[in-house]
């Protein structure tokens, strides 16, 4: 052993002297230290748990520093801050530990708040400390739970509180309660129960006809039977067409807290007759003549029963536009150029050349549609004529009354006299000379009505009539006769607005260069559509396994199904629908679902495009 130097005693003496003095500074029992390095060698820090204290003692010379985590249920605290990973710590850092447990037990109320549950998690607390570790760079914290120190028991007093102070008071189950205590489950306990509302129901409305076109007319050993109609659906006087059931009013409940619950509102469905139905104190809607039943409007729903026109032959210049307030059934052919207007069903045994059908009901053609326009239902009803020109007229005259007022609030404040027809006048030939253009071309559509409802109309054509002489403006013409003259008119018009039906179709057999619209399904039952433009608010179907889709504009509300699609036509086919597009083939063209599109230009087979596919392309 060789000698030590007298300079390498003092500085080993001044080495203890330091330490020395960090103890007696830091105290007995102190949760951190630093280790004697008396060779100036590198030395790891470390960790150790002596009596529920946490030691730390920190790295010299380089060394590595001590890190520190926890096990459950111990939540670790470093400088005041909860850790969840392996932390380094030094001496000094603020270290402090606490037990994350359950409590004893926990009420819960259901997201209803119907009913109140007990969780009863243990029924004593113990006291917890921390489990010693030996002196190591990296320490888990560690508890242990002492059974011999009892901090805490549950009582059926402190569960009662906790119940009380939550507000819970109906229907409180205390023997549950109790039970749950002497004999622990660990599960949720129904301790307080409320008493949920009962739903009324709704009205019901049923309807004993179909609505739908089934078959247009039989065919007898490849003939059409003219005599037979009981396709198109029929009742007789005193049969019972529907029934309303009144609505069912709800039962009030309440909750564990003892809120009231209020059921639902319940939905009634308000029903009226036309003239031709009878409705009794019982809510049974009975046909008082015979004919095609129907039901029209929204939110009050209208029955009557359609008087049907009968054209034995083809609707040609000899029998001339026809406008009806009921069923069309055309035996014939529409021929080129015609208009039917029908405020019901029209339903044509024959073809379709060239003309414009409007239906506020359903359409039906037995044989093909050639360069015509076929609009059915709510699209019936806008592109109906008296529909339309009464609009117009009406918009005309609101507008045409506020000027003579205002022209008439200025003559007024010059103390002048004049005739309100001399200023209505003054105001048609200044501002509104094409009321002229609409009055004639309503007064048109009046005449060529049929007899039916011709009558009904009369009064309005007597306006019209006389609006078409300035001299008898000017003479008979006042304030009142226009308001009452608008009131006509508005009658008119919502005599047409009023006959939309809800379920509606188009059906027909074969289209070409035609442009079809419905806000219910278009039926495409034979060869299919060449050139065509579909508009349905709800589904396109082709039925024939063979029908053809070819330069074809298609759009759906709902889905459309179709068997080949494209060819040879040199116009692109469209396909777009809201929710699904189904095709047997398609050799070209672009389908469209929402707002999502595909162009195809390689044959495809069996294929069905909803949102999915295309999320997956």
């Amino acid at each position: 052993m060789s000698d030590i130097s007298e300079q390498e005693i003092l500085k080993l003496l001044k080495k203890l002297d330091q330490y020395s003095h960090s103890q007696e500074r830091e105290g007995i029992g102190s949760s951190s230290t630093t280790p004697i390095n008396l060779d100036d060698e590198v030395v790891d820090g470390f960790i150790k748990v002596e009596h529920g204290k946490v030691i730390v003692g920190n790295p010299s010379n380089g060394g590595k520093v001590p890190t520190l985590k926890v096990q459950a249920p111990v939540k670790l605290l470093i400088d005041g801050q909860e850790i969840s990973k392996e932390t380094k710590v030094s001496s000094e850092s603020v270290i402090e530990w606490k037990i994350e447990e359950k409590p004893l037990f926990e009420i819960s109320v259901s997201e209803d708040k119907i009913d109140a549950y007990l969780t009863i998690n243990r029924t004593q607390r113990h006291a917890w400390s921390l489990a010693d570790k030996a002196l190591e760079l990296g320490v888990t914290l560690t508890a242990e739970e002492d059974s011999s120190i009892v901090l805490e028991t549950i009582n059926l007093q402190d569960i009662l509180t906790a119940v009380e102070n939550m507000n819970i008071k109906m229907n409180l189950d205390v023997p549950a309660i109790h039970m749950e205590i002497l004999q622990l489950s660990h599960r949720p306990v129904k301790i307080a129960r409320g008493k949920p509302p009962v739903q009324g129901q709704d009205a019901r409305l049923d309807i004993f006809f179909s609505e739908n076109i089934e078959n247009i007319l039989t065919e007898v050993r490849g003939l059409i039977d003219y005599k037979n109609h009981m396709n198109i659906p029929s009742v007789k006087s005193g049969d019972v067409i529907a029934k309303k059931t009144p609505p069912v009013e709800g039962q009030t409940g309440y909750d564990v807290l003892g809120n009231v619950l209020f059921p639902d509102p319940v939905k009634d469905i308000r029903i009226a007759g036309r003239d031709n139905v009878e409705i009794t104190s019982d809510s049974i809607v009975i046909a008082k003549k015979e004919g095609r039943p129907r039901v029209t409007g929204n939110q009050i729903k209208y029955f009557d029963i359609n008087t049907a026109y009968l054209v034995p032959g083809n609707v040609d210049l000899q029998t001339g536009n026809i406008v009806f307030a009921g069923d069309v059934i055309v035996y014939g052919d529409v021929m080129d150029n015609m208009i039917i207007e029908s405020l019901g069903n029209i339903y044509v045994a024959g073809s379709v050349f060239n003309s414009t059908l409007t239906a506020t009901g359903s359409i039906a053609v037995k044989g093909n549609v050639f360069g015509s326009n076929l609009y059915s239902g709510y699209f019936g009803m806008l592109y109906n004529r008296l529909y339309n020109n009464s609009k117009q007229l009406m918009d005309i005259l609101e507008k045409m009354m506020q000027s003579a007022k205002m022209l008439l609030s200025e003559i007024s404040k010059k103390n002048m006299q004049v005739r309100y027809g001399q200023v209505l006048l003054l105001v048609i030939e200044s501002n509104y000379q094409q009321v002229w253009d609409v009055l004639k071309e309503l007064m048109g559509v009046i005449s060529g009505i049929q007899s039916y409802n011709k009558d009904a109309l009369q009064e309005l054509n007597n306006y019209l009539e006389l609006f078409l002489q300035p001299t008898k403006i000017v003479e008979i013409m006042t304030a009142p006769r226009m308001e009452d003259f608008l009131r006509v008119l508005k009658k008119a018009f919502m005599r047409v607005a009023l006959s939309q039906e809800s379920q509606v179709q188009i059906n027909i057999n074969q289209g070409q260069n035609s442009t079809l619209k419905s806000n219910g399904d278009i039926l495409i039952r034979k060869e299919g559509v060449i050139q065509c433009d579909l508009y349905s608010a709800r589904n396109i179907i082709f039925f024939l396994d063979n029908s053809v889709c070819r330069g074809s504009k298609l759009e759906a509300g709902d889905t459309i199904s179709a068997m080949y699609v494209g060819g040879i036509t040199g116009v692109v086919t469209s396909l777009k629908a809201t929710k699904k597009v189904i095709v047997k083939k398609m050799f070209e063209g672009r389908v469209i679902i929402d707002r999502q599109s595909m162009d195809i230009f390689e044959p495809i087979e069996e294929k069905t495009f909803d949102h999915n596919s295309f999320n997956q392309l």
